[in-house]
């Protein structure tokens, strides 16, 4: 998902913004093996292992899946809509982040959570405290949708087979159930006629209310359910991390800044309070002196990301700054101070802009990093101008620290 970093810079987040800290990571991701197309076949014994094929050659992939529940069936109409990002960088590694909210008569709720399997390890993230726990995943079963194993469950006998337009391209779209399981009484799968690979999983069947984290109201009524899970990103190096924070000593005077699927690190001073994460490719801080810490990391589409006056411009360091000051200069916002190059103490060559905002009350410092061509990190620190000013050597530390995961 691409995302201006100026989306979540403002003032409201900055005041209202209300934990994290280790540094180890996962395994290498399974390499990207080009699958071989099947000759294109309406046979469900045919066109389900082929797909099958297809995704564990691929090993890694990104989705963005919905869960609804929608249950009109009593006096008191109530829903849920849950909001899955997830990516899975080969069997048995995975990080799913959601969000829910649920409607129950006139009463609203809402959770959020985030769950990794590393290495036969489970780390789940309590979303009010930001603690880790850590249990056994050793006998974890695939996932329906994060590893895409409704493909493998799926009964071929009576599942049926078209070739579709979907989105402008040739599918697979399979119709089928999975035998046992009340949430996929019915499946489709979709999968390009060309590579064999996913594109998206929808299962509609029924859950117990129980299921839903206490959001809605509990009965022995099983609730309709239907999921949407799109897959993205084939063939991208991905690497699920063991969290930072997991593993970290009280009373640290730094914690560690690691992205989730992304070879991103950086030390950050231990005050600073994480945000419940709802976004594989970004995080928010505050300090207690109302400073804010926003990080955003974007694939980016060159074609698309370098226009107007970037057209024609070749990814670098300075452009990819230079794209972000041009966001600056197109809001009504925020006035830039400074665009200078800057060396992280790794040696990475990265941009430092300096820029205000709400007449020169609120101070921001950003570091601008292009990683190949087509991904970027983008980081910007600050607060009200007295306490900039007391933090500006933190920030400063901050950035320096900046670095490549190998």
């Amino acid at each position: 998902m691409k995302l201006s970093i100026l989306s979540v810079v403002t003032t409201t987040l900055l005041i209202a913004l209300a934990a994290c800290g280790g540094d180890d990571t996962s395994s290498t991701p399974t390499p990207v093996v080009e699958p071989t197309p099947v000759e294109v076949s309406n046979d469900p014994t045919v066109v389900l292992p082929a797909i099958s094929g297809a995704m564990a050659s691929a090993g890694s992939w990104q989705i963005q899946a919905q869960l609804t529940v929608e249950d009109g069936s009593g006096d008191t109409r109530q829903s849920l809509t849950t909001v899955i990002n997830g990516a899975r960088s080969g069997p048995g590694s995975n990080i799913v982040l959601t969000s829910s909210s649920a409607i129950t008569g006139s009463i609203t709720g809402s959770t959020s959570s985030e769950n990794r399997i590393v290495a036969s390890t489970r780390y789940r993230r309590d979303p009010n405290s930001g603690d880790w726990s850590v249990s056994n995943a050793s006998d974890a079963t695939p996932g329906l949708t994060i590893d895409a194993a409704a493909v493998d469950q799926i009964e071929a006998s009576s599942a049926e087979i078209t070739i579709e337009n979907f989105e402008g391209e040739q599918v697979y779209h399979v119709t089928g159930s999975i035998p046992g399981v009340d949430a996929a009484a019915k499946v489709e799968v979709f999968a390009g006629v060309n590579d064999n690979l996913v594109r998206m999983i929808r299962l509609e069947g029924t859950a117990l209310p129980a299921n839903f984290g206490g959001l809605l109201a509990i009965s022995e009524t099983p609730l309709p359910q239907m999921v949407e899970a799109r897959y993205l990103e084939y063939g991208r190096q991905i690497s699920v991390h063991v969290p930072p924070g997991a593993d970290q000593a009280e009373n640290a005077e730094v914690q560690t800044y690691l992205s989730t699927i992304n070879p991103f690190t950086m030390d950050l001073p231990a005050l600073l309070s994480a945000s419940p994460r709802t976004e594989l490719g970004g995080e928010a801080y505050a300090g207690g002196g109302g400073e804010a810490l926003f990080v955003i990391e974007e694939h980016l589409d060159v074609e698309t990301t370098y226009v107007g006056d970037l057209e024609g411009v070749e990814p670098s360091p300075q452009s990819y700054a230079r794209r972000f000051e041009i966001e600056l200069e197109n809001s009504d916002i925020y006035s830039i101070v400074s665009n200078e190059p800057f060396t992280t103490d790794s040696g990475l060559e990265a941009h430092l802009i300096q820029f205000t905002e709400a007449d020169g009350a609120i101070n921001w410092l950003h570091l601008s990093y292009l990683h190949g061509e087509d991904f970027g990190f983008g980081a910007s620190y600050g607060g009200f101008h007295a306490r900039f000013e007391e933090i500006e050597d933190d920030i400063l530390s901050t950035f320096k620290s900046f670095d490549i995961v190998e």
